[in-house]
């Protein structure tokens, strides 16, 4: 009967062992996760145009910017021809861009990527 008893709360405590699940919010959903793998101009490359590049006097019809970046036509020829590449890497031989701060490292990589993949309006 001891024998029985011991069985019968080893397997119950695997089952509840096994039946626990815990996982920390953080680690599955990090806040500085940069996806790279869905890069597309409407819903990455844009959003990131608009709030760093198309600012008021800037990037903007009448602005003072190369282009109108919120039209894609000037701002594809703007990446087609290199400046956009140089700016935002801050190459030596380009004009660093934004001038106020470089872009975060993802934003960075995923136009990068964009690019990369044939900067398509997608």
């Amino acid at each position: 009967m001891m024998f029985k008893t011991i069985l019968v709360c080893a397997v119950l405590a695997t089952l509840l062992l096994n039946g626990c699940y815990y996982d920390n919010e953080e680690e599955l959903y990090p806040s500085n996760f940069c996806d790279t793998l869905n890069v597309t101009y409407a819903n990455t490359v844009r959003p990131i145009i608009q709030a760093r590049c198309a600012t008021p006097g800037c990037h903007v019809a009448g602005g003072d910017g190369t282009g109108d970046f919120i039209v894609f036509g000037e701002f594809s020829e703007q990446v087609a021809n290199g400046r956009v590449l140089r700016s935002i890497t801050r190459d030596p031989s380009g004009i660093p861009m934004p001038p106020s701060a470089a872009l975060p490292p993802c934003e960075l990589r995923q136009i990068q990527l964009w690019i990369e993949a044939g900067a398509n309006n997608n």
